[in-house]
């Protein structure tokens, strides 16, 4: 069965219980993140007020003090099977059949300290014996098997609570989410991504978590944050001996920058929330998370990561079942590795709209392009690879089952105007056996393009099966 019959299938489907109108799923749409005020740290938890009945004479119950600690984790099991995959050459990377038996562990804790103060500390383990070797006996390249065999690291690990009267302080390893799209990253460059297996999550599942220093004010409707970034920390993206890597040989050594820690990346955001609306204003001086090629003075290749500078904008119109966003972004002193010498500058911008207006159904449309206005010849020849204009259009369509129990959803991701840049579809389905125990299956078909990273990747297709207990 085609993917096109079974997302007709999907949007056609009724009810599949008498039992009255299945609840609408809003999930996901409208998910703009938002600084939340001083009063939310002081009331998360608290218990919850009683009313007092005049005729019963009763005193009110006393109320329960807040949880000072709040722990969870979850524990998964995920299979990724490749299916169209020819044999290789004597010298390649066998990657048919299992490429991915991924056993994983999650742990997070909240801890209130006082009455104004929270830490939070999450972090995962995981191991892979089909990626490193261990399962199947094929000889995997080095690089590979430390990418893809095994991680440990703490994720987000951040102290939060008011620093003042005017301020509220969060220090840590966060998530900042800048920015409207759930589809593309436009404005949202604070985090970098984890696209070692690009198209099996979505971008909230892929942001990397940043050591930074948080301070944000509140004068309703508006806030602002002022943001100190001093961890560098770039994309995790496929390596030597992935069916992902395009190019030949190891990677050369990365020159800058050298620490993990050194002088920081400073970033502004200024949000207005109204009625019916929202507007996001961005400033950032930052490392470009792209690196680019640049000689030594003894002529050996070097990967380096300068300091760019980025000013843009997003915001949110509701009106009825619509959402409507848009997200703008320009870039100034990019470099690429076909003129290491000279400055660039791209503009990013970004246009769409989400429909929730179909019972138990959501729809989002996004369309995407980069502009690089001074464009030079020699940027389209590798390993930049870039084009003048690049457009990119997404859409999703979520629909809901069995009493929410069930959520399918079709993405499809298109570079170029009509996809000769390449092309992700993914369809999915997710299935919550109990509160705790949830399955989700479903295919991601790959579309090679005239573009890096989707030269020769049409035959990475696919299936996956992963199993999540909650704790």
């Amino acid at each position: 069965m085609t993917l096109r019959a079974v997302l007709v299938m999907i949007l056609t489907a009724g009810p599949v219980s008498a039992q009255g109108e299945l609840d609408r799923i809003l999930e996901g749409f409208g998910d703009a993140p938002t600084f939340q005020p001083r009063d939310d740290i002081q009331t998360v938890l608290e218990g919850f007020d009683t009313d007092t009945d005049a005729a019963s004479g009763q005193p009110p119950l006393p109320e329960m003090p807040p949880a000072r600690l709040r722990f969870g984790g979850r524990l998964s099991q995920r299979f990724v099977l490749n299916v169209a995959h020819d044999a290789p050459p004597p010298s390649g990377v066998d990657h048919r059949g299992l490429s991915s038996m991924q056993s994983r562990l999650d742990l997070e804790a909240d801890v209130r300290l006082g009455t104004a103060w929270k830490a939070r500390v999450e972090g995962h383990l995981w191991l892979d014996p089909a990626a490193n070797g261990t399962f199947d006996g094929r000889d995997r390249p080095p690089e590979f098997s430390d990418a893809y065999g095994r991680e440990a690291e703490i994720d987000e690990f951040f102290l939060q609570g008011p620093a003042s009267e005017q301020f509220d302080l969060t220090f840590g390893r966060q998530i900042l989410a800048w920015g409207r799209s759930d589809l593309f990253r436009a404005a949202d460059v604070l985090n970098p991504v984890d696209n070692r297996l690009p198209g099996l999550a979505d971008i909230k599942d892929h942001r990397l978590p940043v050591t930074a220093l948080r301070l944000d004010h509140y004068a309703d409707p508006w806030s602002i944050s002022m943001i100190a970034i001093p961890e560098r920390r770039f994309d995790k993206l496929p390596v030597p001996g992935s069916d992902f890597f395009v190019g030949t040989g190891s990677l050369p050594p990365r020159a800058s920058p050298d620490d993990a820690f050194g002088a920081p990346e400073l970033a502004l955001a200024l949000n207005g929330t109204f009625p019916g609306w929202d507007i996001s204003l961005y400033a950032a001086r930052m490392f470009d998370d792209r690196p680019h090629l640049a000689a030594t003075t003894s002529g050996e290749p070097q990967l380096h990561h300068n300091r760019i500078t980025m000013a843009g904008a997003a915001g949110n119109l509701v009106r009825g079942s619509w959402l409507i966003k848009a997200e703008a972004a320009l870039f100034t002193g990019l470099r690429f590795s076909g003129a290491s010498t000279q400055k660039f500058s791209r503009l990013t911008a970004l246009a769409g709209v989400e429909f929730s207006g179909i019972a138990d159904t959501d729809i989002a449309l996004e369309a995407r392009i980069h502009h690089i206005p001074d464009f030079d010849d020699r940027l389209a020849s590798m390993p930049d690879d870039r084009r003048r204009n690049e457009p990119a259009t997404g859409l999703r369509i979520q629909r809901s089952f069995l009493n929410d129990t069930l959520d399918a959803t079709f993405l499809a991701l298109t570079f170029g105007a009509t996809g000769e840049l390449g092309a992700v579809r993914r369809l999915q389905f997710d299935y919550a056996w109990s509160d705790v125990l949830q399955l989700s299956t479903g295919l991601v078909a790959y579309q090679s393009g005239e573009q890096t990273p989707f030269r020769g990747i049409g035959n990475n297709d696919r299936l996956f099966v992963t199993l999540n207990f909650h704790f």
